[in-house]
């Protein structure tokens, strides 16, 4: 990995989205570090959100940093963590983790890089800003279970649920999930979905 003093500078942002309670999504378009090319995602998180499911990234490697704020939970493996500011959390591809969240009172402020970052994440961290603009995501400040799984069913995806073997989630469940999510009137954020993604 480079230097976490690269990984922390100011980074190019392609889109800014804010929330309620102070939520805030910054998204980092691909930029080369140390060699390696990443895509990024800053998240302001209120006190006690940023929770979301446990999952797997395919064939990237994940970088999560604190910059500001005392700590962050996370969970990677089997082990629960805690994020300081003086660390970072690497998680290799295939390796079942949760994110870094708030599971303090005060707001904190999480890095996540993505190495190589796929398109998909893009039209993934836009579709989360657009939905923490718009209040619709759970109480976590996340998506909600219909949206999410919509986003985990998108051509291109690189991330699935942890527990369940992918090919089952390839083949059976995303796909009837994205069909219920649809009629729900949920969809990836628009301006991506129709250039980039083609959902049945």
């Amino acid at each position: 990995m480079t230097g976490r003093d690269e990984l922390r500078r100011d980074l190019p942002i392609f889109e800014i989205y804010t929330g309620a309670g102070g939520a805030r999504v910054e998204i980092h378009p691909w930029f080369f570090a140390g060699g390696r090319q990443y895509l990024g995602i800053t998240r302001v998180l209120p006190p006690g959100t940023g929770r979301a499911p446990a999952h797997i990234h395919t064939g990237i490697t994940q970088y999560s940093l604190l910059l500001a704020g005392a700590q962050a939970r996370y969970r990677r493996g089997g082990r629960s963590g805690t994020l300081s500011a003086e660390d970072a959390v690497i998680v290799p591809p295939g390796t079942p983790h949760v994110d870094p969240y708030n599971a303090s009172d005060r707001p904190i402020v999480v890095r996540t890089l993505y190495s190589p970052g796929p398109v998909w994440l893009l039209s993934f961290g836009r579709t989360l800003g657009q939905a923490i603009r718009d209040g619709n995501v759970n109480a976590q400040q996340e998506l909600r279970l219909p949206h999410l799984l919509l986003m985990l069913a998108t051509p291109g995806s690189v991330t699935f649920a942890a527990t369940i073997p992918i090919p089952v989630q390839r083949r059976i469940l995303l796909p009837l999930a994205a069909r219920i999510a649809r009629r729900r009137g949920y969809a990836p954020a628009a301006g991506l979905r129709d250039h980039i993604f083609r959902t049945p």
